[in-house]
């Protein structure tokens, strides 16, 4: 097995994770202006729903083969071969009569979840692929926990490109812009790209399989009895969100505006709002799904001590970029969102949501923490108390205050599901939490870094929104943050000797 270095694979998975969402960002404002909002609302639910029946047929397939296998690979003579193949027959026990409920009930669950009776044979057209995506799901959580991330990472890309450039194919050779032919030529899409992953995939493992040359440590039925908790964290966590997605137009409805101003609303949220704020955390992506293998293969050798530092410098390095980024989104998100063409409601909420990034972005590697050190039950009561409120605060305050109603539920959901992880991660690997350290730096350097930034444009007030003071801003910016970490730094700061 190669060695793995967190710091190489992260660097490889972010230059390949941000060209993907640069990408998906571009892609999801000529849909936008393409095919309207309204419409982008709709795919949304239905993106939201397919994600829900894939966790569902595929048991969170990813992660449990992710951790499993390289909790094999953390013990002297195992058989991570042997665990993917537990992982596989699992997932096909649960995705064929997933497919088959499905493709049964495709009429009542259009209309539940995607608000039309008109998508009924997009739905069907779906459940066919979740098979596929089970057995894709099973072998990147292979690749991931055998350290060959690049190939998962390449894979995402090449089907991303396929699914982009055939669902752009058929929207410029119809012409035709209606929410139920759209949502059949995206799954058209998805269906050439999920095949493709799947074959490829399939190839590269037969090519690139590590020999198996002990005894696995696991039973099939074993196996079963560990991923059934990982399976239905994922899909209790999944169902939620499909639900509180599913809401939001219903609630917006409730406050006044049309079911067309309703799905252009949500649209505009999911379309524009949602990919700009997490569109900065591809380096923090790219970290998670690297920590999860390499914090479970430490936990079973029982190396607490490199558990309890990869955590101090994760949160560490994680809480100096987020609190950056969201300096920068609360002082230029209102350029932001009209350059995205998403108007004045989509700047106004970036800017809104940007003090709620450092939370959503610690959500990230958290997880990753948490999973890693085997408390996936405390991530599945976790995910469900913060969807229970945001549910609540959706329910309650859109019908109240409208768009805004979904601000409060992302601020209070959020700061409290990530307080308790923070809690909980801090705890397992039992750190010493240094607030000045982990919160007081990064808040201070953004203020004064900013602050000072800021007197160009007192001076010369033509600088501000102009591309050349934007830069000037930026330069000055981040030159001073990164000047005030590196005078308060400790004597015996190390990051990259763990991180190896």
């Amino acid at each position: 097995m190669r060695k793995r270095s967190v710091i190489r694979d992260t660097i490889q998975m972010t230059v390949i994770q941000f060209f993907l969402e640069c990408l998906a960002l571009w892609f999801n404002a000529w849909m936008t202006r393409r095919v309207g909002a309204a419409t982008v609302g709709t795919l949304a639910l239905a993106g939201s729903f397919f994600n829900l029946a894939a966790m569902v047929a595929g048991g969170n397939a990813m992660l449990c083969a992710s951790r499993f296998v390289s909790e094999e690979l953390g013990k002297p003579c195992g058989c991570p071969a042997r665990v993917l193949r537990h992982g596989i027959s699992f997932c096909m026990m649960l995705s064929l009569p997933v497919t088959a409920g499905v493709c049964i009930f495709a009429q009542p669950l259009s209309q539940q979840f995607l608000q039309s009776d008109s998508m009924a044979h997009a739905v069907r057209l779906m459940a066919l692929l979740l098979p596929l995506g089970s057995l894709s799901a099973c072998l990147k959580g292979y690749f991931n926990a055998v350290c060959r991330v690049t190939v998962t990472a390449a894979c995402d890309v090449a089907e991303f490109l396929l699914r982009a450039g055939i669902l752009t194919g058929l929207l410029l050779w119809r012409g035709d812009t209606r929410p139920e032919q759209v949502c059949t030529d995206l799954v058209c899409s998805m269906a050439c790209g999920t095949l493709f992953t799947a074959v490829t995939l399939t190839v590269l493992y037969f090519q690139k399989r590590e020999p198996c040359g002990g005894t696995c440590s696991l039973s099939l039925w074993r196996y079963i009895r560990l991923a059934v908790p990982v399976a239905v964290g994922g899909c209790l966590t999944a169902g939620l969100s499909t639900a509180n997605d599913a809401l939001i137009p219903v609630t917006l409805r409730q406050f006044g505006d049309s079911a067309s101003n309703a799905l252009r609303q949500f649209g505009t949220f999911e379309g524009i709002v949602i990919p700009v704020l997490f569109f900065p955390s591809t380096i923090l992506c790219a970290l998670s799904g690297i920590l999860i293998p390499e914090v479970a293969r430490a936990n079973a050798a029982g190396n607490r001590e490199r558990v309890c530092r990869l955590t101090e410098q994760v949160i560490a390095l994680t809480l100096i970029f987020a609190v950056l980024i969201s300096a920068v989104l609360l002082k230029f998100g209102g350029v932001i969102g009209r350059c995205m063409d998403g108007g004045e409601l989509s700047g106004k909420m970036i800017r809104i949501l940007a003090p709620v990034v450092p939370f959503i972005y610690l959500e990230i590697v958290l997880e990753a923490l948490i999973k890693g050190m085997g408390r996936q039950n405390f991530s599945s009561l976790n995910y469900l108390a913060e969807y229970v409120i945001r549910i609540c605060v959706v329910l309650v305050c859109i019908p109240l205050f409208g768009f805004y109603g979904i601000v409060a539920s992302y601020y209070t959901s959020n700061v409290f599901g990530n307080c308790n992880r923070l809690r909980m991660a801090v705890k397992t690997a039992n750190l010493r939490f240094r607030f000045g350290k982990l919160i007081g730096k990064p808040v201070f350097a953004a203020g004064f870094s900013f602050t000072a930034a800021s007197l160009p444009e007192w001076f010369c007030p033509t600088l501000r929104e102009t591309p050349q003071g934007i830069m000037l801003f930026l330069g000055i910016a981040l030159g001073l943050y990164g000047l005030v970490f590196w005078l308060l730094r400790e004597k015996d700061e190390q990051v990259l000797p763990v991180l190896q």
